[in-house]
């Protein structure tokens, strides 16, 4: 074989390789897709297929317990495209995958509630710092939490009132709805109700929406009357800062009373 028979032997097979690349990336752009979770805890060993179709080339298999990322939906369907090594890989069918969300914080988040009047009730100013403690795997459930340390310092009728308070995020969908769509929980501690001595605020975290609204508290009797309007939660750390407002929100004057007989 002669070095020009060599040369051009080469030159196409790079040929080759390079146009097949492209034809796989290209199979992936003619797919429209939808906005999906960006991450994915696969519930049972699965196929993943070269398209959104049972039919379509199985590329690889998924084992149960593991995560992937994606790049959205097929749109109309309920195929989800995800990522080997940061790239588009195959399609796997929703129902063995749930969404998924990190609640890890590299660094503590810290912010400031400023006085300001809600329906016509004054709330008190306060200082908070949230700190990431760990993630808990919830005893015979799948569900994992992120749990935080939440410190806050309010000036309520010329007291300074350092509260016990905890956070916790569920990084599986909230009521086991498959949506992305995640439990974020402000607990106050030693306050005293009927059975129990925790005053708990509910915000739930829409992430496709980029929202957070409030779900509710564990005893009514202790709500403030005013209504909690949603907010804007573009990333995970906007959530927590809203959902650590809407629970400020949330605290009636018993909660207040008993916060600051704590301080006397």
């Amino acid at each position: 074989m002669t070095l020009k028979s060599v040369i051009f032997c080469v030159s196409f097979i790079f040929y080759c390789l390079s146009n097949f690349t492209v034809q796989a990336a290209d199979s992936f752009a003619k797919i429209k897709l939808t906005p999906a979770a960006q991450i994915f805890l696969v519930l049972k060993d699965v196929n993943v297929r070269a398209g959104p179709k049972t039919k379509s080339a199985r590329v690889g298999r998924l084992r149960k317990k593991t995560q992937v990322e994606a790049s959205g939906k097929a749109k109309g369907t309920e195929w989800v495209l995800i990522k080997k090594d940061g790239k588009n890989f195959g399609f796997v069918y929703g129902t063995a995958l749930v969404p998924m969300i990190d609640g890890r914080l590299s660094k503590p988040l810290s912010g400031n509630l400023e006085a300001q009047k809600i329906a016509g009730r004054k709330l008190a100013p306060c200082h908070y710092t949230i700190q990431f403690e760990g993630k808990v795997k919830v005893e015979g459930d799948t569900q994992i939490t992120s749990d935080y340390r939440l410190a806050m310092e309010c000036d309520y009728k010329k007291k300074t009132i350092k509260l016990n308070a905890t956070m916790f995020l569920t990084e599986l969908p909230y009521l086991d709805n498959r949506k992305p769509t995640y439990q974020i929980n402000v607990d106050l501690f030693n306050i005293p109700m009927e059975d129990e001595d925790i005053f708990s605020s509910t915000v739930i975290y829409h992430t496709l929406k980029k929202q957070i609204t409030f779900e509710g508290v564990n005893k009514e009797d202790f709500k403030a009357k005013s209504k909690i309007a949603k907010m804007k939660a573009p990333d995970l750390a906007a959530a927590l800062r809203g959902a650590v407002a809407m629970a400020h929100q949330s605290w009636g004057i018993k909660i207040w009373a008993e916060l600051a007989k704590s301080e006397e």
